[in-house]
């Protein structure tokens, strides 16, 4: 079997958008009578495949297979087979699923580019007409949650359709120009200037570093990708950074002091600034990479302690870390402070009681102690966890 019309794959499509087209070149009804007689022709080169691949055009990306990634990519490769195209580049169009995070938010990767899933549009895919009069297929970036505005022709994507008010999304309609109601989509009016900026960032090279700072943006500020207002509040953050910021972290500490209920050696670092280390690590991938977010904070409190410096009286530069916020103060795993602790390099404000074991959660770590020993150690590279302690 061999598809008459071999379509080839724009590099910037998405998989969806570009089975739509095999399947519009190829004279079917839609994505699903294509699917049924591939589905059928795939159990007969591999009964392993039988429900690898879907009907539903929403769901082919392989990071949507939920117990089946390696199935769907076998049936993907069968399917490049059949379209005359290479394996590689059909799958270089799917979102594929990684073993990296940004902070507790799983990531996917395309082409080398990590992205939080939080930041993928689940439904309602907004169109550019201009680009779809030029070359029909749809891009990856229209599946971005941020991403609002045409950086090539400077219009707002177009979300709603004038017709039946309803969100646009080709996945649905099976159709790029026209809504699931059979209304033709209309243009967009001009962008406003800060989609247009972080249009224009998402689609160069300032993508892999943007896209962490916006899911912490989002969660820190509590406001929606979707929202109107997020890219015009996103720019104007960050183009006072890191001044904004630290005015943020200065106010918090003047609060903490006119709230302060006991002394500062018994107050959790969290009582005082929440899930702040924690949060930083949404604003990078892993450990991969320079976290503006976390070195800023570790800034922050570096300047904390010198201005705080140890005294008879408990201070600010006394607050009690924990072992997860001491790993991210140095840059580190959890294991690596409790090695720490262990021999010696870290001192607790409470030794544990007999046969009890330190938790991760657990508010034991001078911050004082934790930002001297960062600054003991030499900066690290990037790409690589700190390790303090040599292996076992």
């Amino acid at each position: 079997m061999q598809f008459l019309s071999q379509t080839t794959p724009y590099p910037d499509e998405t998989i969806e958008s570009y089975l739509l087209r095999l399947s519009q070149d190829n004279g079917y009804l839609g994505f699903a009578d294509m699917a049924d007689i591939l589905w059928d022709w795939l159990v007969t080169q591999d009964h392993d495949l039988e429900g690898a691949f879907p009907n539903e055009l929403h769901s082919v990306d392989v990071y949507k297979a939920s117990q089946s990634s390696n199935f769907r990519v076998r049936a993907l490769r069968l399917v490049a087979q059949l379209s005359g195209v290479e394996a590689s580049g059909l799958l270089n169009l799917c979102w594929l699923r990684s073993n990296t995070q940004f902070g507790a938010i799983t990531a996917v990767s395309r082409k080398g580019l990590l992205v939080p899933r939080q930041l993928l549009r689940k439904s309602g895919i907004p169109v550019c007409t201009e680009c779809l009069k030029q070359d029909t297929h749809i891009p990856y970036l229209w599946h971005l949650r941020a991403y609002k505005a045409c950086h090539k022709h400077n219009q707002q994507l177009t979300r709603i359709c004038g017709q039946c008010d309803a969100e646009i999304d080709y996945r649905a309609s099976e159709a790029f120009v026209e809504c699931e109601c059979g209304a033709a989509i209309k243009q967009g009016p001009k962008a406003n200037q800060a989609d247009l900026k972080l249009a224009n960032a998402l689609a160069g090279n300032a993508a892999a570093k943007l896209v962490g700072l916006l899911v912490w943006f989002s969660q820190g500020q509590s406001i929606s990708f979707d929202d109107d207002e997020f890219s015009e509040l996103f720019v104007s953050y960050f183009s006072n950074w890191p001044n904004g910021f630290e005015d943020e972290l200065s106010k918090t500490v003047e609060l903490a002091k006119v709230k302060q209920l006991r002394p500062f050696n018994h107050t959790p670092f969290s009582n005082v600034f929440g899930d702040l280390l924690k949060n930083s690590k949404l604003a990078c991938a892993g450990s991969q990479g320079y976290n503006v977010v976390q070195q800023s904070i570790i800034t922050f409190l570096t300047k904390l302690v010198e201005q705080h410096p140890k005294k008879k009286h408990p201070n600010l530069g006394d607050l009690l870390l924990s072992m997860l916020d001491a790993a991210v103060v140095l840059g580190t795993n959890t294991e690596q402070v409790f090695r720490l602790y262990e021999e010696g390099f870290l001192a607790v404000a409470q030794t544990p009681k007999k046969n009890a074991f330190l938790k991760p959660s657990d508010n034991v770590f001078y911050l004082r102690l934790v930002i001297e020993l960062q600054q003991s150690f030499a900066p690290n590279i990037p790409t690589h966890q700190q390790q303090f302690v040599p292996p076992w």
